[in-house]
C-alpha cells in the first residue's frame, strides 16, 4: 500500500487533477451554434472524422488531468509499503548492527527513562518492518556477540528474507536483547557487515550503524578504514544516532579503582585500601555519598565533598578480617545517568600469617646483635603489635633447597656469598613477582655482588658496588641530618621539612656505588633515602613482575644507628616489606568479557569446577579442556561484574576456592560524543547519511517503504512529452504559405 511522507500534500492536492476536466466543460458552456451554409462541407468532413477527433481530445484530457496528479504526488514523496514495491527498487539487504557496549546503557534525556539502547532496538524493529513490507533481507547483530566470535550465529538476527509470517519472531529476537556490560567498538561488527555485503545478492546492501557515537570508539582510524571498505562495495551506509542530549542537571560518576594498597592481609591485622571516583559530568559533584560493604554487610561509608568535572578522587579507608579466605569489598555510588560503573567490587585472599624467609651467614647468627634479630624483630614486635608476618631464618646453604613458593619477600642480610643454585632460585623468585631485598655489610663483597648479581646489570641486584667507605663528617657547625627521604610510599613517615625521626639516625658507614654508575640509566631504578652527600642509601628496581630493594649499610647497628630504638625503622621495614608484597599479593581481578581461568593439574585435582556467578550466585559447572602448553583449565566467561567464586576437589577430598572480582571498563564512563561534524571529518571520503533515532517515525517515511518519488518523475516527464504530442495531434495548423 502507498504512504506519503507529506500526506496533507496528497489530501489537498488530489482534488486539483479534477481541474483539467473542469476547464473543458467550462469550454463546452461557451460554445454557440452559428448557422453557416458554406460550413456544410466542413460539417460533413467532421462527422467523418468525429470519432478520431474525440479520441485525441479524451487522450489529452487524460494525459493532462494524470500530468496535474503526477505533479502532486511527486511532492507529496510517496513510498510503496508492500513487495511490489521490490518492482521500484526493493530486494535490498539490511544489515543492521546495534551497538550493545556499557555506554549505550546511557539514560541521559531529561525525564526519559529509556536508555539509548532502548531506542537502538526501535531502530532495529523499524527497519525489520520495513524490510518485511517490501520483501527485502535482514540480518541484524550485536557489538559484543560479533567481538565474540566470527560464527555465522553470532548474528541476532541471521540473513534471510523477510516476509509476513518471519517478521513475528525478527520483532521477538530484536526485543529479547539486552544492554551488555563489554566495552566493544565498532570493528568487529564492521568486519561481518562486510563479508554480508560481499555475499552474492540480488539488489544493493544497506548497512545501519545503531549507535551513540561516543569519541573514544570513533576517534579510531581503524573504523573509518572499515567504513570506506565498505563503501566501496556499493553498500549504502546509515549513522542511526541513538545518544540523547543530557539534562542540564545529569550526574555522571565512575567508580574507577577499588584495592588494596599495602598492609598484610592477615587475620586481624588492618589493610589500607584505596577508592577513585572520577568525574565525568559537566558540573562538580557535591556530597557525594559512596557506600562501602565487607562480604555483603555494610560499613560505615565515606562522604566524597566535591569533586570538580573531569577529575578524580581517592580516598583511603581500613578494613580487618578475622577468618581467613576471599573477601569481598565493594563500594557503590548513587544511581546515575549510567548506572553500571557506579559500583565495584574487590577481593582480599587473608591468611592466618603471611610467611617471611630471612637468609643470613650462620657465622652472623640470629642473637641480639645480628641482622636477622633486628629485621625479624621489626616485621614481627609480637603480641603487643600483630603484623600478620612470620618470620623463618634460614642459611646461604639452605636456600637453594627451600621451597620459596609460601614466602611473599626474601630478605638477605649482610651474606657472603650465594652458590649458584641459591642465585637462580632467588632470581627465578623475583621474576615471577616476589619481593627481595638485600641488606649490605662487613661480609657484603662488592666482586662478587658485580659479578653474580649484579652481571652489567642483568642481575637482581640493583647497582654495581665500588666496596665499603666512611661516610665524611658534614662541614660546618651545623647539625645535617644523614639521611634525606626521596618521594616515595615506604619513606612517606620520614618525610617533612624538619623530621625528629630522621635527625636522629646516624650513618657511619656504607657500601658505595662505582663511580660513573649512572642511576638515569637503570630503567625503573628509584632512590627510597639518600644520603647528605648525595650518595644513594636505598634503592628499589623492578627485576621481571618483581621488586628488588638493597640497603647499602647494615639492618643491625654495626655501621649506623638507625635500629635502635628509632621507630621510623620498624614503619619503614614493614612499609618495605608491603611495597615489594604487592605484585604477589595484588587481587586478581578482571575485565568484564575476560575469561576466568582455573588451571588443573591431572592426578591432584578433579577435572570438574564450580562457578558461582554474581549477582545471585548462579551455579556453573565447567570441565577442564587441555592448553597448548599440555595442561588442563576451565575457564568462565565474565559477563557481569562483581564476584565470581571457583570451587572444586582435589582428589585427596579437599576442597579449593578462589574468588576474583570482575568490573567494568571504567573508560566506558567518557560519554562524550563524536557528533555529526566530527564523524564527517573522520570518515571523510565515505558517503553516508546521519539521523537522530528519535527523527526516525515510520510514520513519517524515513524508513518504511521503496520511496517512489523518482519513477514517478519519470513518467511525469513521459507524460508531459506525450501531452504536447497529443495536443500539437489534435490541434489544427495552417499550412505554411507556398513562396512564389
Amino acid at each position: 500500500m502507498p504512504a506519503f511522507d507529506f500526506a496533507p500534500l496528497a489530501w489537498w492536492g488530489l482534488p486539483l487533477v479534477a481541474a483539467p476536466v473542469l476547464i473543458h466543460l467550462i469550454n463546452l458552456l461557451r460554445h454557440r451554434r452559428v448557422p453557416w451554409a458554406a460550413m456544410e462541407l466542413l460539417l460533413a468532413s467532421q462527422r467523418k472524422y468525429k470519432s478520431r477527433i474525440l479520441l485525441k481530445q479524451l487522450l489529452l484530457l487524460a494525459l493532462r488531468t494524470a500530468a496535474v496528479a503526477g505533479i502532486v504526488l511527486a511532492l507529496a514523496q510517496p513510498r510503496w509499503r508492500s513487495a511490489l514495491g521490490s518492482l521500484f527498487g526493493g530486494g535490498r539487504l539490511h544489515v543492521v548492527l546495534v551497538d550493545d557496549s556499557l555506554s549505550m546503557d546511557d539514560r541521559a534525556g531529561a525525564g526519559e527513562p529509556a536508555a539509548a539502547f532502548d531506542r537502538g532496538r526501535r531502530v532495529a524493529r523499524q527497519v525489520a518492518d520495513d524490510a518485511a513490507a517490501r520483501g527485502d533481507e535482514l540480518a541484524v547483530g550485536l557489538f559484543s556477540e560479533l567481538a565474540r566470535n566470527e560464527r555465522r550465529d553470532a548474528l541476532l538476527v541471521p540473513r534471510q528474507p523477510l516476509g509476513p509470517e518471519a517478521i513475528a519472531g525478527v520483532r521477538e529476537a530484536i526485543g529479547r536483547a539486552r544492554c551488555s556490560w563489554l566495552a566493544t567498538g565498532p570493528r568487529p561488527g564492521l568486519d561481518r557487515a562486510a563479508a554480508l555485503a560481499g555475499e552474492p545478492r540480488e539488489g544493493g546492501c544497506t548497512l545501519w550503524l545503531v549507535s551513540d557515537f561516543r569519541l573514544r570508539d570513533w576517534a579510531d582510524e581503524e573504523a573509518a578504514a572499515a567504513l570506506r571498505r565498505l563503501a566501496e562495495t556499493g553498500a549504502a551506509i546509515r549513522l542511526v544516532d541513538c545518544a540523547s542530549e543530557p539534562a542540564t542537571d545529569a550526574v555522571n560518576l565512575s567508580l574507577t579503582r577499588l584495592e588494596a594498597v599495602g598492609g598484610v592481609p592477615a587475620t586481624g591485622v588492618i589493610v589500607p585500601l584505596e577508592v577513585e571516583v572520577r568525574n565525568d559530568g559537566p558540573g562538580t559533584a557535591r556530597d557525594v555519598q559512596l557506600e562501602l560493604r565487607e562480604d555483603g554487610a555494610g560499613r560505615p561509608g565515606l562522604q566524597l565533598a566535591e569533586i570538580p568535572p573531569g577529575e578524580s578522587v581517592v580516598r583511603r579507608f581500613d578494613v580487618r578480617f578475622t577468618a581467613p579466605g576471599g573477601h569481598v569489598v565493594e563500594a557503590r555510588l548513587p544511581e546515575d545517568r549510567l548506572p553500571a560503573d557506579d559500583a565495584r567490587s574487590c577481593v582480599i585472599e587473608v591468611v592466618d600469617r603471611v610467611e617471611v624467609l630471612l637468609v643470613a651467614d650462620e657465622a652472623a647468627g640470629t642473637g641480639p646483635d645480628s641482622d636477622a634479630f633486628f629485621v625479624a624483630t621489626a616485621l614481627a614486635p609480637g603480641a603487643a603489635a600483630t603484623t600478620g608476618l612470620r618470620p623463618r631464618v634460614v642459611t646461604p646453604a639452605a636456600l637453594a633447597a627451600t621451597d620459596l613458593a609460601p614466602f611473599d619477600v626474601i630478605w638477605i642480610l649482610d651474606v657472603e656469598r650465594l652458590d649458584a643454585a641459591a642465585v637462580a632460585a632467588v632470581e627465578a623468585h623475583a621474576a615471577a613477582g616476589g619481593g627481595l631485598v638485600f641488606f649490605c655489610g662487613p661480609r657484603t663483597r662488592a666482586e662478587f655482588v658485580n659479578r653474580t648479581l649484579f652481571r652489567g646489570g642483568e642481575g637482581p641486584f640493583p647497582v654495581p658496588l665500588a666496596g665499603a667507605v666512611e661516610l665524611s663528617p658534614a662541614p660546618g657547625s651545623g647539625r645535617v641530618p644523614d639521611l634525606v627521604a626521596e618521594p616515595h610510599p615506604v619513606v612517606a613517615v620520614l618525610s617533612g621539612t624538619r623530621n625528629p625521626l630522621l635527625d636522629a639516625v646516624r650513618v657511619e658507614r656504607v657500601m658505595a656505588v662505582e663511580r660513573g654508575f649512572d642511576d638515569s640509566a637503570s630503567p625503573g631504578l628509584r632512590r627510597l633515602l639518600s644520603l647528605r652527600d648525595g650518595r644513594p642509601l636505598v634503592i628499589e628496581r623492578p627485576f621481571g613482575r618483581g621488586l628488588v630493594a638493597a640497603v647499602l649499610t647494615t639492618a643491625a647497628p654495626t655501621w649506623n644507628n638507625w635500629a635502635r630504638g628509632n621507630p621510623s625503622w620498624v614503619v619503614v621495614m614493614l612499609e618495605l616489606q608491603s611495597q615489594l608484597a604487592r605484585q604477589r599479593r595484588r587481587a586478581e581481578s578482571l575485565t568484564v568479557g575476560n575469561d576466568l581461568r582455573v588451571g588443573l593439574t591431572v592426578g591432584s585435582d578433579e577435572m570438574d569446577v564450580d562457578f558461582l556467578v554474581p549477582p545471585d550466585g548462579t551455579l556453573v559447572r565447567q570441565a577442564a579442556t587441555p592448553t597448548a602448553d599440555g595442561g588442563f583449565e576451565a575457564r568462565l566467561e565474565a559477563r557481569v561484574p562483581g564476584a565470581y567464586a571457583a570451587r572444586w576437589r582435589r582428589v585427596d577430598g579437599t576442597e579449593r576456592e578462589r574468588v576474583v572480582a570482575a568490573h567494568v571498563d571504567a573508560g566506558e564512563g567518557r560519554l562524550e560524543r563524536a557528533g555529526r561534524d566530527r564523524l564527517g571529518r573522520q570518515l571523510a571520503g565515505v558517503p553516508f547519511r546521519y539521523d537522530a533515532a528519535d527523527d526516525l517515525d515510520p510514520a513519517a517515511g524515513d524508513v518504511a517503504g521503496v520511496p517512489l518519488a523518482r519513477p514517478l518523475l519519470i513518467g511525469l516527464l513521459v507524460v508531459l512529452v506525450l501531452e504536447q504530442l497529443t495536443a500539437f495531434a489534435a490541434s489544427y495548423h495552417a499550412p505554411p504559405a507556398r513562396r512564389r
